[in-house]
């Protein structure tokens, strides 16, 4: 087993879950989806305001229909006004009339708040529907970004994983089997190097004695950490 060439393809593994994690997290991302929210919020806001402006035209269609059915009513109480001569009737006449004019009037008021309101809420519409088109168009955008640095970080990936399968070529297939098994129980890092007496991979002190019988192991014999058992890079 050669430390020095699994320790390359460690760097070589270290580097693509770093590239693969950087793709999966690219700032263009949240860019995007912030786009995507906010189109969407202006996309409620609008459909909100849709229903608030046919919920206005319905109750203004309902007064103007109500004016009109008022009107007709009056009309044939004021032709039968002529008729009448019993002051009691007349009387009872007049007081429908009154109460239908007084509703007549709360309408007219009504009818002119609704006025004002579907006013108010068609200038709104127009802004959130200008809005959604200047947000759709960043969102367009955002997303062409996307595909840009996802493209970019893809290339890259790529490239790692190209130098790492012309890095494992000398490597035997059993000592490949034995890093990935380290790699996979000790947090991806397999082989570590000692520096100033201490693991590259626990960070634990390698003790006097522990250096010296790493030092005079054979050169064919793989060292092993003391304290985390990773492979040493000597």
């Amino acid at each position: 087993m050669d430390p020095r060439a699994l320790f390359e393809v460690q760097r070589l593994d270290t580097a693509i879950d770093q590239a693969r994690h950087a793709l999966a997290h690219l700032p263009e991302l949240a860019v995007e989806k912030s786009a995507a929210e906010k189109l969407g919020a202006l996309r409620a806001r609008i459909g909100d305001l849709m229903r608030e402006q046919g919920t206005l035209e319905s109750e203004l269609a309902s007064i103007e229909k109500r004016d009109a059915e008022i009107a007709n009513h009056l009309a044939r109480l004021e032709k039968q006004m002529k008729t009448v001569i019993a002051p009691r009737e007349a009387e009872a006449l007049q007081h429908e009339m009154r109460v239908l004019v007084i509703e007549r009037e709360s309408g007219d008021e009504r009818g002119l708040e609704i006025l004002d309101s579907a006013a108010t809420t068609a200038e709104a519409l127009d802004e959130a529907r200008r809005l959604e088109a200047e947000s759709a168009e960043a969102l367009a955008l955002a997303s062409v970004g996307v595909r840009g640095a996802e493209e970019a970080a893809r290339v890259v990936i790529d490239g790692l994983v190209v130098e790492r399968e012309a890095a494992t070529r000398s490597i035997d297939a059993s000592d490949l089997q034995a890093y990935e098994r380290l790699r996979s129980t000790h947090t991806g890092v397999a082989i570590a190097e000692i520096k100033h007496g201490v693991c590259g991979g626990c960070h634990m002190d390698i003790s006097a004695s522990e250096m010296d019988a790493i030092k005079r192991l054979p050169v064919d014999q793989v060292a092993e950490c003391p304290n985390c058992t990773r492979l040493l890079v000597r």
